[in-house]
């Protein structure tokens, strides 16, 4: 199997997942906004739990850890951002909520260093109380899944957009080349005869890359067939090709 045939037939199966996901959006919506409310509880809950009972986070951990997987399953898929997103945040979160919390992290925040008094070496410890170190980490975790349920929310304000504030419509040469055919016979070619070089060995890092069809942007995937008067869409100053990583 060749280069090119792999990374399509790797992104046909990135795009069944999302479509099988996407059919039941409302209810990955509803399931990432349930899990980061409960995220946000069990902090709650925990911190009062742990002025009673300094073991309660240690004995909640299989609360943790499901509700947290539940929110990188409910909204991996929507994009590469999500994804990254999803697993930094949770992972963040987690040691904000139970790890650093542990008597092993405990230890491994004790700094020790020696001061020289009077010709002899004093060691001494500098300790950093965890519970300082967790409530940053949750803080971080979760303004990042924050951020991720408020992509998933409104995703249209992160795709580019034309002068016109309009998304840009993604090219299916099965679909959208039927439009284009009434205008006459129509060649098509493969996206890669159109790039440079040098722009073949860096396309592989994008999912869609703009191109001009038939006076009309569209985002294009990079081992999409197209017309072989398509214009590649570049940015004005560095001429580089424009696109979505």
């Amino acid at each position: 199997m060749s280069g090119s045939q792999y990374a399509e037939d790797r992104w046909l199966f990135i795009e069944k997942i999302q479509v099988w996901f996407l059919h039941k959006n409302q209810f990955w919506l509803l399931l990432t906004t349930l899990t980061f409310g409960a995220v946000l509880i069990l902090q709650v809950l925990f911190i009062f739990a742990s002025q009673a009972n300094p073991s309660a986070r240690q004995q909640s951990e299989f609360l943790i850890i499901p509700v947290l997987a539940l929110f990188v399953l409910s909204t991996f898929w929507r994009s590469v951002v999500h994804t990254f997103l999803s697993f930094t945040g949770a992972m963040i979160t987690y040691g904000g909520m139970f790890l650093f919390h542990t008597v092993n992290a405990t230890t491994q925040l004790v700094t020790p260093y020696v001061a020289n008094r009077l010709g002899y070496g004093i060691k001494h410890m500098a300790v950093i109380s965890p519970n300082m170190v967790a409530d940053r980490y949750f803080i971080v975790g979760a303004f990042t899944l924050a951020f991720c349920l408020a992509i998933a929310i409104k995703p249209n304000f992160f795709k580019p957009k034309d002068a016109d504030g309009l998304p840009y419509p993604v090219w299916k040469h099965s679909k959208s080349f039927e439009t284009l055919q009434k205008s006459g016979s129509i060649r098509l070619i493969s996206l890669s005869a159109l790039l440079t070089y040098e722009e073949r060995h860096l396309v592989a890092k994008y999912k869609y890359v703009v191109l001009i069809i038939g006076d009309r942007k569209y985002l294009v995937t990079p081992y999409e067939w197209v017309p072989e008067n398509s214009i590649v869409y570049r940015d004005e100053e560095s001429k580089s090709i424009i696109g979505i990583p």
